[in-house]
Order: C-alpha cells, then sequence, then structure tokens
C-alpha cells in the first residue's frame, strides 16, 4: 500500500527533513522540479513550446524550477508570476533569481502580460501548460485575482499539467474550492495526496505521476498516516493459493442469500462470480419465484428453493427454514435481488441474529438495514457493507448529494456507525475500517454504471471470503479483479455496451494478469 497524505502531513515530512535532517528547502525544490521537468519530456516528447503559470509560494518555486530545466532541453517557455519577486516566497524568490541570472524572461501578471501570454498561445504548435499557481496549501475559495486568472487560463484551451494537484481543489478532500483546469496529468511529490484519489477533485486531475524527491522512509513512516492507495500489485499478493492436492470442499462454501419474483437474475450473478473467482461450492438460497432464472443462468450454482412460484420474496418463515442450511458455509452473500418489503424486513430480522461467518451486505440487505438499524448489532463482526450513494445515504439518514460531496467523511462515519468494514462504490471508490484507516483506488470504469455489476462484485468478495481471504483483503482484491474485468471486457466493445453478464466473462483472464502481477 501505498501512503496518502493530506497537506498538514506534507508540510510535515519538509519540516522533518529540513530541521532533524539538515536536508535544505531548496534541494526539495531542486529534486521536484527536475524530476517533474524529466517526466514532462517524456509524456510530451514532441512538445516545443510550454507556459509555466507560477504562484508566489513554493508550488511556484517548483515551476520555476521546471522552467529552468524545459529550457535546458531548447523548450521555447512563457513563464508567468502571479506576484512580482519582491512577494514571493524564500525559496521561490531563489529560484527566480537563478531565472534571471540565466536571462529567462519572467512575466509578471497584468493586463498587458496576459495579452502577451495569449498572442503566445496563438502561436502553433500550441504550448503545453504547467499550472504551478498554488499547491497544497488551499483552504479556502480563490481570490478573485486568483479566479480570473484560471477562467483566462481555461479559456486558452491548452493541454495542462498540474504541479501537485490543479490549482483551486483542496488536498484533503475530494471538494472543488473553485472550478480547476482539467488536466492531463498531475505531477505530486513524495506521496499522493487525498484530492487525487477522491471525487469530484479526482476527476480533473488525469494521470496521476508520484515522484520521488528524496523524502526517506523513515519519515514518512513516522508521520503515520492512516490512508493509503491501494495499487493492483499491491493486492495480487493477497490472491489465495490453490494447492494441487486441493478439492472443492477446500476453497469454501459460499451462501447467496436474495432473488424475488423478476430479480432471480441478481442472485445468479453473485453465485457465478463467487465461482468465478474460486470458490469451491457456491448455493443460493431464494424463493420459488426466482428459481426459473436463476437456473437458466447457471448449471454450476446450487440452489435452496423456499416454496413454489407463488413465493415472491423470503420470509420469516424461508428464514427459519433457510437456518438448518447455514452449517458448513463459510461465507454469505446477502442482499442480491433480495427486494425491500414487509416480508423481506421480517425474514432479516430472523436470519441475521442466526449468522456467523463472513457476510458481504448488498442491495436490499442494506435497505432493510436503513429501516431497522437495530439488526447492525447482529451482523457478523468480520462482515462487509458495499453500498453505492444511495444505499449510503439511507444508512446515514441524509441525501446522495451530501454522500458524493463528502466521500471519505461518509464512509468514516459509516464505518464507525456499523463498527464494519465499509465499500462505498461508485468512481474511485473507497474502503473505510471502523479503526479510522481509509484505503482509495484510481478506479474509474464508466462501464460498470448498469444493472447487476454490483452483484458480480458482492459475489467477487464473498469467493474469496469463502477460500479464507480476510474480510478487508477480500474487498481490496475485490474492488481490483471487477475493475479489471471490466477493463478486459471493454477493450472490443463500448462502455455503454458492457453487462453484467459480459463481466463475468472477462473475470477468468483478470484473475490471471492478478496472479501474474505477484
Amino acid at each position: 500500500m501505498r501512503p496518502v497524505f493530506n497537506s498538514a502531513q506534507a508540510r510535515r515530512a519538509d519540516e522533518i527533513m529540513q530541521l532533524e535532517y539538515g536536508y535544505l528547502g531548496v534541494l526539495l525544490m531542486e529534486t521536484a522540479g527536475r524530476r517533474a521537468a524529466y517526466l514532462l519530456r517524456r509524456l510530451y516528447p514532441e512538445a516545443k513550446r510550454f507556459v509555466i503559470v507560477a504562484g508566489s509560494g513554493n508550488n511556484g518555486g517548483d515551476g520555476l524550477v521546471i522552467a529552468r530545466y524545459l529550457r535546458r532541453f531548447d523548450k521555447e517557455l512563457f513563464i508567468l508570476l502571479t506576484h512580482p519577486p519582491e512577494k514571493l516566497s524564500a525559496l521561490a524568490r531563489i529560484q527566480y533569481d537563478i531565472l534571471t541570472r540565466l536571462g529567462l524572461a519572467c512575466h509578471v501578471l497584468s493586463p498587458d502580460q496576459l495579452r502577451k501570454l495569449q498572442a503566445f498561445c496563438a502561436t502553433e504548435p500550441k504550448p503545453i501548460l504547467i499550472d504551478a499557481l498554488i499547491g497544497i496549501g488551499l483552504q479556502q475559495a480563490l481570490r478573485p485575482m486568483q479566479a480570473s486568472l484560471l477562467e483566462f487560463l481555461r479559456s486558452l484551451n491548452l493541454p495542462t499539467v498540474a504541479i501537485d494537484l490543479p490549482s483551486g481543489l483542496s488536498a484533503d478532500t475530494g471538494a472543488l474550492l473553485n472550478q480547476p483546469l482539467r488536466c492531463e496529468h498531475t505531477i505530486t511529490f513524495q506521496t499522493a495526496k487525498i484530492c487525487h484519489l477522491l471525487t469530484p477533485a479526482a476527476l480533473y486531475c488525469g494521470q496521476l505521476h508520484v515522484i520521488d524527491i528524496g523524502i526517506y522512509p523513515e519519515v514518512i513512516e513516522r508521520i503515520g498516516t492512516r490512508c493509503f492507495w491501494v495499487p493492483r500489485k499491491a493486492v495480487s499478493r493477497f490472491l489465495p493459493q490453490r494447492p494441487p492436492e486441493a478439492h472443492k470442499g477446500t476453497f469454501g462454501h459460499v451462501l447467496v442469500i436474495g432473488g424475488s419474483r423478476g430479480k432471480g437474475g441478481a442472485a445468479a450473478l453473485a453465485t457465478l462470480a463467487a465461482l468465478r473467482v474460486g470458490a469451491g461450492l457456491a448455493t443460493a438460497l431464494i424463493p420459488g419465484s426466482a428459481a426459473p432464472s436463476f437456473h437458466r443462468k447457471t448449471l454450476s450454482g446450487m440452489s435452496l428453493t423456499y416454496g413454489d412460484a407463488s413465493v415472491a420474496y423470503l420470509n420469516e418463515a424461508a428464514a427459519l427454514w433457510g437456518a438448518q442450511h447455514l452449517p458448513g458455509k463459510t461465507a454469505v452473500v446477502l442482499g442480491p435481488g433480495l427486494g425491500n418489503v414487509p416480508e423481506t424486513q421480517a425474514f432479516l430480522r430472523e436470519l441475521l441474529p442466526r449468522l456467523s461467518v463472513p457476510c458481504v451486505v448488498d442491495a436490499d440487505a442494506l435497505n432493510g438495514l436503513a429501516q431497522q438499524p437495530a439488526l447492525l448489532a447482529h451482523l457478523p463482526p468480520d462482515s462487509i457493507l458495499t453500498p453505492h450513494p444511495g444505499e449510503a445515504a439511507r444508512l446515514l439518514g441524509t441525501t446522495p448529494d451530501q454522500i458524493q460531496a463528502k466521500r471519505l467523511e461518509s464512509a468514516l462515519r459509516l464505518a464507525q456507525k456499523t463498527d464494519r468494514l465499509i465499500l462505498l462504490k461508485g468512481a474511485y471508490p473507497l474502503v473505510a475500517t471502523p479503526k479510522g484507516e481509509v484505503y482509495l483506488f484510481r478506479i474509474v470504469e464508466p462501464g460498470l454504471a448498469t444493472a447487476g455489476t454490483g452483484d458480480v462484485l458482492a459475489g467477487i468478495i464473498g469467493g474469496f471470503l469463502a477460500q479464507g481471504v480476510t474480510p478487508l483483503r477480500a474487498v481490496l482484491l475485490g474492488v481490483h479483479l471487477h475493475a479489471l474485468a471490466a477493463r478486459l471486457m471493454q477493450r472490443h466493445m463500448a462502455p455503454a455496451a458492457l453487462t453484467a453478464a459480459l463481466l463475468l466473462r472477462g473475470l477468468g483472464r483478470a484473475l490471471q494478469l492478478l496472479d501474474q502481477a505477484k
């Protein structure tokens, strides 16, 4: 896992390096700017012209170092300072003085200089814009001058690279303090920042590049962050082993509980997903009305069918009947296609106190818990709740818009309220633990915004739980495998064409690629 810092932690790491290890701040800035410039040359090998917009702080100083190295690469530059030299930070002023001694012109922001910049950008080939206006320290909306400058830069319609983060974002949240520039790349230093991994801010960052500027590992460890970025390779080692002497009982037995009239496919998708990721056995507890559609979808999964075709939903009697089949199951997936009606409310009241194995709680089981919050205490302690923003809003008594506006805070609050692991789904999903740890992903797969893909994800996580993977590792594995399968299937189709059934087909290859990444 890679640590993710907020603004205070990033500043503290710099302070420790300088005050306790005697590492000069100007050397940190030099390393950051130099390595960023070399990266820019790799990202845009054909680019000949660059615009560097540098603010008065250390982020602007990074931009000035970048400008110096780009000039060494024989690039044509337009350097725009937002403040006169005497108002630059001490480190930025050092970089300005170096530039002037080298004969590079820096233009101080004024209407006349903006006209010159506009003329520079009108000449072909179009330059690349480097946003070094404001770094991680922004805590409130930009001042009018800065906001107007961003609006002007947006009007130039240039390919843009942000240094540390697109100006106008808060480093500590996913919020937009102002409308930022939409960047193709963001270059940040030593660790990712929270805004790079949370929406809506992350949507403006483009591809993220984290550059090592020499902060010692012991300093990073000492900061003690509780927020982590989960790259794909980091989770590959969590995959369960499959010894040659194994049999189907070695890999556990998943019980999928759900289905209702017209929604037998949801339980089938979860059951098949559990089998596709290696569970030895998978059985679905479903009402009689869901049996025909369930068995049209799967030949590999077994079913426990309660009642005949007239039984539309699992009910209290189904819970009593199903409880006798719980022994021998190693994981439960609860909710796909369950329905949210009085019968299923009674079913949950009767069943939940009888569960003792790890449980993935999804879909209408979450809605049932929102209506009967006292039932949360009956969930097995190693359960995982997998809400989308609407379900999270019901559990917290708020609105989906409020959940989306504060995804990190919402997930942590829900983890503390339920005392269970929370996977908040959507673009840039995140996992929160009751201990206050957060695991973030740079995953955006618009093809997954279709019916049934959440059932597949629940089944994937349940399949790993059944094989003895710990709940946290199971959910981290599940998120990556789910997204990788979607990406593989979309290589040959538009994202809008992806269906949950097609997603299942991608799981085998995705699992193979994840295993090869160890």
